[in-house]
């Protein structure tokens, strides 16, 4: 948990944008417990991105089967700011990509990006994303946004790299 809170503080930007505030204390734990209506535990997978041998330098949330049943969301995946630019997010994205795909009922990945962190969609355009169109309101405490859903079919074979 001390590892994902450091994680999660070392990405001031990300939360000032998606939460209108600094990091709290209380993220890795308000992370570790947070899930979409109608998803469970059992569906939640949350993996630590691991730098150098040791360091946890990032996380992945997947939701797996949510909103649908062969769907998966990417809740998060968030890198330490100074681990951006590396070609690290990209390499965590297709291990993701990799895990989801072993998963056979499984058929789209799908992603909420909220309005105010937009600077993130042309990583996630590049990723194979595209705008479904669809849009839904965001809050956090006095921050009022919107989620932009985008999402990636996963065909029967993975892509080259």
């Amino acid at each position: 948990m001390a590892a994902l809170q450091k994680v999660l503080e070392n990405a001031p930007t990300y939360a000032e944008r998606v939460t209108g505030r600094p990091p709290a204390d209380t993220e890795a734990q308000s992370l570790f417990n947070a899930l979409p209506a109608e998803a469970t535990t059992d569906n939640k997978y949350l993996y630590g991105v691991m730098a150098d041998g040791l360091d946890m330098v990032g996380c992945a949330e997947i939701i797996r089967g949510w909103p649908t049943s062969s769907t998966a969301q990417i809740g998060l995946l968030l890198l330490d700011e100074t681990h951006h630019g590396h070609g690290l997010g990209r390499s965590t994205y297709h291990l993701v990509e990799a895990k989801v795909r072993s998963w056979p009922e499984i058929d789209t990945l799908r992603i909420s990006v909220v309005r105010s962190n937009t600077d993130v969609l042309p990583f996630w355009r590049r990723m194979g994303f595209t705008e479904t169109g669809e849009v839904q309101p965001y809050v956090h405490d006095t921050l009022v946004s919107e989620s932009i859903i985008l999402a990636k079919l996963l065909p029967d074979e993975a892509p080259a790299r």
